[in-house]
């Protein structure tokens, strides 16, 4: 597990089995949010604290112990206003429509584009991405 990273206004939490994969997703994320990761999912509910921000959850479908969509089912009371984004490899028509039934808003087949992860994650949160330089620029200087 990895604490939160940075003062930002926004909280991503990654749940990904995979060190690696958890790690690139971690670093793709961490300039733009608060980051926090787990391995699994049994230690993302021991210690994440209740929040009633929006927060997004990036989470992986096969996990150790409980999958993904068990866990979506119990951070709910914890986090109203979470948004959820489902990743797998698996997906087929009855996981998709699994997920769908579990609350997840979005689902991402393994392997994806980081770029489309930060664009759902932004999309999810209402946060409107830059659209050119100057845009790019202007925000990266309100971050600052």
């Amino acid at each position: 597990m990895s604490a939160p990273s940075s003062p930002l206004p926004f909280s991503v939490v990654i749940v990904e089995d995979n060190a690696t994969t958890n790690g690139l997703l971690r670093e793709w994320l961490v300039t733009h949010f608060n980051v926090s990761s787990f391995l699994d999912a049994e230690t993302a509910l021991k210690e994440l604290k209740p929040s009633a921000e929006p927060t997004a959850f990036v989470v992986d479908y096969n996990l150790p112990g409980m999958n993904g969509l068990e866990l979506r089912a119990k951070l709910t009371p914890s986090f109203p206003h979470g948004k959820y984004i489902l990743i797998s490899g698996l997906f087929d028509e009855k996981l998709t429509r699994d997920a769908r039934e579990a609350g997840y808003d979005v689902n991402l087949p393994k392997p994806f584009p980081l770029s489309t992860l930060l664009k759902k994650v932004q999309e999810l949160l209402g946060i409107e991405s830059p659209t050119n330089l100057v845009d790019l620029v202007k925000h990266s200087k309100e971050q600052a």
